[in-house]
């Protein structure tokens, strides 16, 4: 993301300094489950103050709290002060807890690079809410930024049929930012041995002014909105204060390992 990345490299810190403080570390299984267990409450049960006599209206259900696998292959670089490149590890978690109409879901690729998201369950299908953040660290200095969009946009339609495009009006700490969301086909894909049936959507941003960003999002959702397969490639350029322009390119995939997550 043009922004996030951008913010961080103009930071006040001394050059000479952050040279040698560049890092990249795996965020291990039971860690991503420690801190699971840390936030997670038990939600008391709730009864029924009457019997109704009409059917209740079918309503998706969003994945079950947990800790996720993904053997997953990417990096990210950017190429200010002489360049530098994140590997990511060989298997990432992606933490599922309850949140408001949903759950959050929040993918650790390393210590240095999150994202969160938040999905709903409505009559409609599983719907991508308007909130999140994202967090980046290089040479030392990290920053959290959130996500505000104008809207929620589908992503797991309850009738199984693909929507056309859905641009959403954004913003990053503020900062305008312009995806676009589109509904593609059902498939199924492999997970263990056991064949999942998933919905195929992708994000695209294409902004070719002086600060441009090229950015595919590929997501196959099961039908409770867990990601069994994320792909993306992504260029972007910012401005900096301190280093000047800088580029910053990613590209991943993540496989879901099990269905059955860690708690």
């Amino acid at each position: 993301m043009t922004v996030v990345v951008g913010a961080l490299v103009g930071g006040a810190v001394v050059v000479s300094r952050i040279w040698l403080n560049d890092t990249a570390r795996m965020v291990d299984a039971d860690e991503a489950v420690e801190r699971f267990r840390a936030q997670t409450t038990v939600a008391p049960a709730t009864v029924a103050s009457a019997v109704s006599t009409t059917a209740p209206v079918a309503l998706a259900t969003t994945p079950a709290p947990g800790v996720y696998r993904y053997a997953t292959t990417g990096v990210e670089t950017i190429d200010s002060l002489g360049g530098t490149e994140h590997a990511y590890p060989a298997e990432t978690t992606l933490t599922v807890t309850s949140d408001g109409c949903g759950a959050l879901l929040r993918w650790d690729r390393l210590k240095e690079r999150y994202e969160e998201f938040r999905i709903c369950a409505t009559t409609e299908g599983i719907e991508l809410q308007p909130t999140g953040a994202a967090y980046h660290e290089f040479y030392g200095v990290g920053q959290r930024q959130e996500i505000v969009c104008d809207r929620e946009v589908l992503v797991v339609p309850a009738d199984g049929a693909p929507r056309d495009v859905v641009p959403l009006a954004c913003t990053i700490d503020e900062q305008l930012w312009l995806p676009e969301w589109q509904v593609l086909e059902r498939t199924s894909l492999v997970v263990a041995g056991a064949e999942v049936a998933t919905t195929h959507v992708r994000m695209r941003i294409t902004d070719e002014d002086q600060y441009w960003e090229r950015t595919v999002v590929e997501w196959w959702l099961d039908e409770h909105g867990l990601p069994v397969r994320m792909t993306t490639t992504k260029e972007s350029k910012s401005p900096s204060d301190l280093v000047g322009d800088v580029v910053y390119t990613e590209v991943y995939t993540a496989d879901l390992v099990s269905l059955d997550p860690l708690r």
